[in-house]
């Protein structure tokens, strides 16, 4: 039983640390976001 658990837990750690590493390095420029930003909100207030 407690193997098992310890198992558990350590594999619930593994993939948070992997899903964190994974993500920092996917992660967009700051230019690139504040490009986007700029894009949606021309687009919002030309519709309307």
């Amino acid at each position: 039983m407690m193997p098992k658990l310890i198992w558990t837990v350590c594999g619930f750690c593994a993939a948070t640390l992997g899903f964190f590493a994974w993500s920092r390095n996917r992660r967009p420029p700051v230019e690139l976001l504040a490009h986007r930003l700029e894009e949606a909100w021309a687009d919002h207030h030309t519709v309307a």
